[in-house]
């Protein structure tokens, strides 16, 4: 795997989960990372001692993204912090978990703030800071394009962000800022224990996995520091797809 060393890298949601494994496997490549989250300030302590105790260059920024003083507030934090941008990954989901039919519009619209405009304003920001071989990576979801009980809200949401970054990976690719989304198969992450009806996700996953495993977080980073390379330069606007072949079964 080639280096990243001296690039900058940006990672929402970056102190948990999938997110917290793209930073560490980012920063062990080489790049200087700063981790961004919403909550837990346990978690993003335990990630900046791992990445000291291993040398590593991480730091966290806390703030919401769906509110606009603390959007704010955070991009003039990443802006006086980074003089570019070489790598932005947006990892940071939430939701509401209901059936379609139990949806509020209030509920419908809060998932969407988080897990789409978010997304979009964020990129919008940073933008200018990224040049000719940046990368822009996103973490989707298989619910995005398949039903998932009691997944609609953040399905549709992720629906959305395939297609608005096959956008951006149009327009951005002539000026050599490539865009590219990730979907994992079902990750055993704090997220995902909040999914009703998890015991029998799990058990149909396991049971119609052809790896015969689940797909871990580093499974994920190890695909995102692939793209982030120089290795990933002439991948533009794909989903690359991780969970162990199930999607090959009807």
């Amino acid at each position: 795997m080639k280096r990243l060393d001296n690039r900058i890298a940006v990672v929402t949601g970056g102190t948990r989960g999938i997110g917290r494994a793209i930073s560490l496997a980012l920063a062990e490549s080489g790049a200087k990372v700063f981790a961004l989250y919403a909550r837990s300030r346990k978690s993003a302590e335990a990630l900046e001692k791992e990445a000291s105790e291993k040398g590593l260059s991480i730091t966290t920024f806390r703030g919401d993204l769906t509110h606009e003083v603390s959007f704010n507030q955070l991009a003039g934090v990443i802006h006086e912090a980074c003089d570019h941008i070489d790598i932005l990954v947006h990892s940071a989901a939430s939701g509401v978990h209901r059936k379609a039919m139990e949806l509020s519009d209030k509920q419908l619209k809060w998932t969407f703030e988080i897990n789409f405009f978010a997304v979009h304003r964020l990129t919008l920001e940073l933008i200018g800071k990224m040049s000719r071989g940046s990368r822009i990576i996103g973490i989707t979801s298989p619910g995005g394009t398949h039903v998932i009980p009691s997944y609609a809200a953040v399905g549709s949401t992720k629906g959305a962000m395939e297609s608005l970054f096959r956008h951006y990976a149009f327009e951005l690719a002539p000026q050599g800022i490539m865009v590219n989304l990730v979907c994992p198969g079902l990750v055993m992450t704090d997220a995902a224990k909040a999914l009703p009806e998890l015991d029998r996700l799990l058990q149909m996953t396991q049971e119609y996995t052809p790896s015969g495993k689940l797909t871990s977080p580093e499974d994920v980073a190890e695909v995102v520091r692939f793209l982030a390379s120089d290795a990933g330069a002439q991948i533009v606007g794909q989903t690359i797809v991780i969970d162990g072949g199930k999607a090959l079964l009807a």
